[in-house]
């Protein structure tokens, strides 16, 4: 096949000076697809809805666009003129472009990552009778879900091996018998990723790993960092790494003691009266809820371990305030204090939401943006008049959220995940299940934000048809709860005061 950058740069000189309409999705518009089809010598099937679900025309429209030969804004795009830029560069942003390195969207990591870690094989010498088996030992390191996003990231039928192949083959990065070329070295270089967690690895180096992970990542990584490691010596790393950390490596190391749990208290006695360190040992040695006091200096050392200011105030907001603060004994309390007054109150959005479960039931809810996934969750289960007896699943963007004590695969902490954050504008979508038996799935959509002075509490606003009762049976009377908007409100009031 034709190098991309070719056919990328006659996409561009189609568009030409004049430019050209696009769709929403910023590619040609599907009276467009067969002329631009050709340009890019490429069939167009049957049966086509967008450009964007031709792969033979989309990839050489992305690289275009990545490499700066064709400027989008709004519905238009149009060729870039003026001096050409370095080749190699305008080939490597290409590249990335169509890999859609910075997107969330799983697809994309998934063609990233078999990209990677094919050439990482080829770098090292693998050849293509065991190319498969070499990239699949090392794509078994990686989470499941990253392993999920890879086979996920090519066409059904086609193995990642040889759905990069072809890709990287495009760019010219592997020849066409799959051998490395001196641009795939160096693209090898550029896209090589940190190597999955190993027992070997120092454990500073662990536990700013661990920072960049979610929680269902990190617990992985933990246990095969632990993996045949001597006890005693890692919780002396571990105590050491924290004793000479700030206040993200005590939480991350005492996070990793315990997940080794119980064989570790021993190890955590003698530390009982470290300055930095007493309060972590006590809570992880204690079966009990921290005391008051521990519970004030454990605040301000999550709170300093945040970077975010805006999370760091709504952390500490829901923790008592600065009051709780001030009443720490916590060396860096002052410091604290002086972020949170420097950064100030951040604005706080109102979200109002359609919960629907049918076109005939749903609820309108009101919440700040600050509110997180466990309280949303409440709030269904209030608006609904249903009793929270049934495991529970919210999706968005391919990640699931759940109560981490339901302990299901692959999910997130709702606790730890903010609305304003999953949905961050009008129009942002997510889905909400509850009972995974009967699978009662909700579509919550964002139907508008705003920024009030004051953000008020949680309140359902509206709401049309009566919600079904749960684990209902013909003795049990009707079917249905009535839809009474002041009740909800009344219980509202009451979760949100709680």
């Amino acid at each position: 096949m034709t190098d991309i950058m070719v056919r990328a740069r006659k996409l561009a000189e189609w568009v030409g000076a004049g430019g050209r309409t696009v769709t929403a999705k910023g590619v040609p518009r599907p009276a467009d697809i067969p002329a631009a089809a050709a340009v890019a010598g490429v069939e167009v099937p049957a049966k086509v809805r967008s450009a964007a679900d031709m792969e033979g025309l989309h990839r050489p429209w992305t690289a275009a666009v990545g490499a700066g030969y064709i400027s989008i804004d709004g519905n238009r795009a149009t060729m870039v003129g003026g001096p050409g830029r370095d080749p190699a560069d305008a080939r490597w942003d290409a590249l990335l472009a169509v890999l859609a390195v910075e997107s969330d969207d799983p697809r994309h990591q998934g063609a990233l990552i078999a990209c990677a870690e094919v050439l990482a094989a080829l770098v090292d010498g693998a050849d293509l009778d065991d190319l498969d088996d070499r990239v699949d030992e090392r794509l078994e390191d990686r989470s499941p879900r990253e392993f999920r996003a890879v086979y996920r990231a090519f066409r059904r039928g086609v193995l990642p091996v040889a759905g990069a192949l072809t890709l990287l083959a495009e760019f010219g990065a592997v020849d066409h018998q799959g051998r490395l070329t001196a641009l795939g070295r160096e693209t090898a270089a550029r896209l090589a990723l940190p190597p999955p967690v190993r027992p070997d690895l120092p454990v500073t180096e662990l536990l700013a790993r661990l920072r960049d992970m979610s929680d269902a990542e990190a617990g992985r990584a933990t246990w095969r960092w632990l993996d045949g490691r001597d006890l005693a010596a890692t919780v002396a790393e571990l105590l050491a790494a924290a004793g000479a950390g700030g206040a993200a490596d005590r939480l991350d190391a005492f996070g990793v003691i315990a997940v080794i749990g119980d064989p570790a208290r021993p190890f955590l006695r003698p530390i009982l009266e470290h300055p930095m360190l007493a309060v972590h040992a006590r809570t992880t040695l204690s079966d009990e809820e921290p005391s008051e006091a521990d519970r004030c200096w454990l605040t301000v050392e999550v709170a300093l371990a945040e970077d975010d200011p805006e999370e760091r105030y709504h952390l500490v907001e829901e923790c008592g305030g600065t009051a709780t603060i001030e009443a720490s004994d916590h060396p860096d309390r002052a410091h604290l204090l002086d972020l949170l007054k420097a950064s100030g109150r951040p604005e706080i959005p109102v979200y109002e939401l359609k919960v629907a479960l049918s076109s005939t039931v749903w609820r309108r809810l009101r919440l700040p943006g600050p509110t997180t996934l466990e309280v949303l969750h409440a709030a269904v289960q209030v608006a609904f008049d249903w009793d929270d007896e049934h495991a529970h699943l919210f999706e968005a963007a391919g990640q699931h959220y759940s109560d981490v004590y339901l302990n299901l695969e692959d999910s997130e902490d709702e606790s730890a995940v903010r609305l304003s954050k999953l949905l961050p504008g009008r129009g942002a979508r997510m889905t909400y299940v509850y009972d995974l038996g009967d699978w009662w799935e909700h579509t919550i959509t964002v139907e508008r934000i705003t920024v009030p002075e004051d953000p008020g509490p949680i309140a359902c606003t509206a709401g049309v048809g009566d919600a079904p009762v749960e684990d209902w049976n013909e003795d049990d009377g009707p079917d249905t709860t009535p839809f009474d908007l002041d009740t909800i409100n009344q219980r509202l009031a009451q979760l949100t005061s709680s």
